[in-house]
């Protein structure tokens, strides 16, 4: 697997929290996560479900992210935390 640095894309998407909490739920797990992630040029702290590079896709409209609901946040340049969904 290959690992990119920074900067990344940020998208939103309530479906693929639903989607990951039905998933877990069938095997018997409880808790669903974000991430939280530093928007890039500011300290303004962003909630996420996927990012993708910047060097892989430069242009965010050709990340392989298919939820109807996506929503795209900017992009990012620092991980913080992850956020716990019960």
């Amino acid at each position: 697997m290959v690992y990119y640095k920074g900067p990344w894309h940020a998208f939103y998407s309530g479906q693929s929290i639903k989607l990951e909490r039905e998933m877990f739920t069938r095997h018997k797990k409880k808790i669903t996560y974000t991430k939280l992630y530093k928007k890039k040029d500011s300290k303004e702290i962003i909630e996420l479900t996927s990012a993708f590079s910047t060097e892989k896709y430069p242009n965010p409209d050709e990340c392989p992210y298919y939820f109807d609901d996506t929503v795209y946040l900017g992009v990012v340049d620092k991980w913080v935390s992850t956020k716990t969904i019960l």
